[in-house]
């Protein structure tokens, strides 16, 4: 590496744990059957929105996070998963109760998406090799702090770090440098002495770089950088690799 480290910032999603999608329940959609968390929310949506069909507010929910994701790609906000809910309750047609709805749809959809989590023992025997000598901290893309948490103590990864951002809590995500800069004050070290690792080029290795942080990124399809983008400090295929390079 090209220079010696106080800190290690990690991401969560693609990094630290793995997301199985075949844990997810399914859903007919009526052309054909899908792997999303709206087929475990069959008994809260009919509470929360008597009528409407898991496949109808699947729909729904699909079209709002599709026009979520090309706003947030611009301006870099992170909008809290409840929103996500409460706009696809209004599109079905809810008036009664949305904004409660929400948070009981959104609930329900977090603690699966937590269950398909895991964290390979081989990520956890890294965390144990570079506690002793480094700060170590979380800055991950997600639009539920809790459900972050949750994440880390199911798989018993939160006693390894130092400060934990999540985007949802700071209204901000990455590639805005806020992230990074956040992570800095919570390690207590300067960007010179940190040294990041994610696996999304257009996040991770663009918000680190903003920030002015070193940045390993996991390229784990072999893909290479981006044409016209600048490299990462370094490149690895798993985040194993990362303990022969500090």
């Amino acid at each position: 590496m090209p220079a010696p480290y106080r800190g290690v910032l990690l991401d969560l999603f693609g990094t630290l744990v793995t997301f199985d999608v075949q844990r997810l329940p399914e859903l007919d959609t009526g052309n054909e059957r899908v792997r999303t968390t709206v087929g475990g929310l069959r008994d809260v949506l009919a509470e929360c929105a008597p009528g409407v069909s898991p496949a109808t507010f699947w729909q729904a929910l699909l079209s709002v996070s599709e026009e979520m994701a090309r706003t947030r790609a611009y301006d870099h906000v992170e909008l809290p998963s409840r929103e996500r809910f409460r706009r696809a309750l209004e599109r079905v047609g809810c008036d009664d109760r949305v904004p409660e709805a929400a948070v009981h749809l959104s609930r329900a959809h977090m603690a699966l998406i937590a269950a398909s989590t895991a964290c390979p023992p081989e990520h956890v025997a890294l965390l144990e090799v570079l506690r002793p000598r480094y700060r170590l901290g979380l800055v991950s893309n997600f639009d539920d702090t809790a459900t972050a948490y949750d994440i880390l103590l199911r798989h018993d990864i939160a006693r390894y770090l130092d400060t934990v951002i999540v985007s949802e809590a700071l209204g901000l995500r990455k590639p805005h440098p806020a992230l990074m800069r956040a992570g800095l004050r919570g390690l207590g070290l300067p960007a010179e002495d940190v040294v990041f690792v994610g696996d999304t080029y257009a996040e991770d290795v663009a918000g680190a770089r903003a920030a002015g942080i070193d940045v390993v990124w996991i390229d784990a399809h072999g893909r290479g950088v981006p044409a016209g983008h600048p490299d990462p400090s370094r490149v690895v295929r798993a985040l194993p690799e990362l303990a022969a390079l500090l």
